[in-house]
């Protein structure tokens, strides 16, 4: 009986990518991003979902780890960027029970879900596209959230964030004028794609191109 219990533990350690890992499911952590793709395509063409796992480092000044798997003993890691950035698994695989694995104790590990926009940081964006990427966001928060999404908080602007101070930022007129954005903070260009000042223009220009466009949900 004893050797039998024994048998059991060890099995249940060798299931584990590491002795003091602990599971939980992973669609908890990477939330919304089934709902996200089961959006149709044209509904979700200008936004996606950004996701950072954030933790303390361990007593000995190392990083935290995460891993993906069924729980079969086939572990994946998965590795956040310098900023906590990390690539969600496929939704199918979230949805069959897939598992996330840290060796970051109970409590010590925090998600931040981002919405932003898709496409590679460009010098260069169309206005329509940053006013549909706030259409496109305020409309799958109502679809997700129903009646709660008339008193929550809505997409109110876009967040690009630059590495150092932020360039010079200008909009720009059908008839060619530039009229210089003057809602620039330190590495951050704050832009309202449905602001007075902006009618008729056509696009924003940076003077180089941010590191990252994150949409801003605020009251």
């Amino acid at each position: 009986m004893i050797a039998a219990l024994l048998a059991a533990v060890l099995l249940a350690g060798a299931a584990l990518p590491a002795p003091d890992a602990r599971t939980i499911p992973a669609e908890r952590v990477f939330a919304f991003w089934g709902e996200y793709h089961a959006l149709p395509q044209d509904e979700r063409s200008a936004f996606s979902l950004r996701y950072e796992l954030r933790t303390p480092p361990g007593p000995d000044g190392t990083e935290r780890r995460f891993w993906t798997g069924a729980g079969d003993g086939d572990w994946q890691a998965l590795e956040p960027g310098p900023d906590g950035a990390v690539t969600p698994p496929a939704p199918e695989r979230l949805a069959a029970g897939l598992l996330l694995a840290t060796d970051a104790p109970q409590g010590a590990v925090a998600v931040n879900v981002q919405f932003v926009l898709t496409g590679a940081p460009a010098q260069t964006y169309a206005l329509a596209d940053l006013q549909a990427a706030l259409a496109q966001t305020r409309a799958a928060m109502r679809r997700a959230l129903g009646l709660r999404a008339l008193i929550a908080p809505r997409p109110r602007r876009v967040d690009f964030v630059f590495d150092g101070a932020a360039p010079d930022a200008y909009a720009v007129f059908a008839d060619g004028r530039e009229v210089e954005l003057a809602s620039v903070f330190e590495n951050v260009v704050q832009l309202d794609p449905g602001a007075r000042e902006l009618r008729g223009a056509q696009t924003i220009r940076f003077g180089r191109a941010p590191d990252a466009a994150r949409i801003i949900v605020a009251n």
